[in-house]
């Protein structure tokens, strides 16, 4: 978005943005197949950086697209030990809790850019003084990296910390090997919305400088922070072993939607009632806009909105086969296509087509069954 299009979008200024920046300008690798462990290890690269008491030191080609296990009983109970002693993790339920208060740095980002975009999430007036000054501060630290990471802001760092728990407690048995599945498949799916390593790169950095900023890190610290930073990524950067391999791996989707979950910006945070309804195909998958929508009465066994979204150029027997449509949630219809929201408040029978760029009312024409 145009800077002269965005609201209350204040950036500090300094050399923490401009430092980031040539990470984004590094020509980038072409991206090779690689095994679902192997990304795991790769998103934690940072976090395989550090000593962990414990874990054995990753050595060889492969240290960075291996994950670690414990290598004696002892080795187990030392990373045990560090894990409780330094941030309370004790089994699955702890690690998650400690993850959700700690890593969120990226659904602080897009509160941020909500207010920035012009569709704010929540009224500022509606919070206390000092929460509203904070809110203000973090908020004009953050806009410094819009201009560089969008709607990426800090995913990178919230991934790249869970993921590293998430493969300390493997190596160590706190996780079954069943469970840290289920759990690295969300960071696998929300890694999706990134084109590159180095564009991971650059949103972690500046998630774990948002992190220290938060934590009340002031410069010339911040700076100092930033070099260490710099110094991980780029070290992930240039080995052909790890982030220069090039490696990524892509899950299984049912269809190739043109968005990823981690992509999907929030759109209706006050919308009520049923927020279910079809898009078809051509606009999910293949990236159509939507050119004619009409709203019927919802239907009940789902929650049902009654919207029903079109491109326009669906033949009869494109529609008749019901695996070209499929069940969404509004929010997903207005990432597809933000122009549809004006018209999401119309009663039930309304029917509108596009032309010439614009949306206009017309019969509602369909048959009751």
């Amino acid at each position: 978005m145009e800077r002269s299009q965005l609201h209350d979008f204040h950036p500090q200024d300094g050399p923490l943005a401009r430092d980031i920046q040539p990470l984004l300008s590094r020509s980038r690798r072409e991206r090779r197949p690689c095994e679902r462990d192997a990304f795991i290890a790769l998103l934690a690269g940072v976090p395989s950086l550090r000593k962990t008491p414990g874990l054995p030191e990753g050595k060889g080609a492969d240290c960075f697209t291996t994950l670690p296990l414990c290598a004696t009983d002892a080795g187990a109970a030392l990373c045990r030990n560090h894990l409780k002693s330094v941030f309370g993790i004790t089994d699955k339920q702890s690690l998650l809790a400690f993850c959700d208060r700690q890593f969120h740095c990226q659904d602080h980002y897009l509160d941020f850019e909500a207010v920035w975009e012009g569709r704010p999430l929540f009224d500022l007036a509606s919070l206390k003084p000092d929460s509203a000054g904070f809110f203000i501060r973090m908020r004009d630290f953050s806009a410094q990296f819009y201009p560089l990471m969008g709607h990426l802001g800090y995913l990178a760092w919230d991934i790249s910390e869970r993921t590293g728990h998430l493969r300390a407690a493997l190596a160590c048995g706190l996780l079954t090997r069943e469970e840290f599945d289920e759990l690295a498949e969300e960071q696998i799916v929300q890694a999706q919305a990134f084109h590159s390593w180095e564009e991971y790169a650059a949103s972690l950095v500046c998630g774990a400088l948002y992190w220290d900023f938060r934590q009340g890190t002031a410069l010339p610290d911040l700076q100092k922070a930033q070099r260490l930073w710099m110094d991980l990524v780029r070290t992930l950067l240039a080995n052909d072993a790890a982030w220069d391999s090039g490696f990524w791996y892509t899950p299984r989707r049912e269809k190739e939607y043109r968005l990823w979950p981690s992509e999907m910006k929030l759109f209706l945070p006050n919308w009520e009632g049923p927020n279910g309804c079809f898009v078809t195909d051509r606009i999910a998958v293949d990236g159509c806009p939507v050119g004619w929508c009409y709203r019927e009465e919802p239907e009940t066994s789902f929650p049902d909105s009654g919207w029903r979204f079109f491109s326009g150029d669906e033949s009869e027997a494109y529609i008749a086969d019901i695996s070209h449509t499929g069940i969404y949630d509004l929010n997903t219809a207005c990432n597809l296509d933000p122009e549809i929201i004006p018209l999401l408040t119309a009663p039930c029978r309304s029917a509108f087509v596009r032309e010439n760029r614009k949306f206009r009312p017309e019969p509602f024409e369909l048959t009751e069954d």
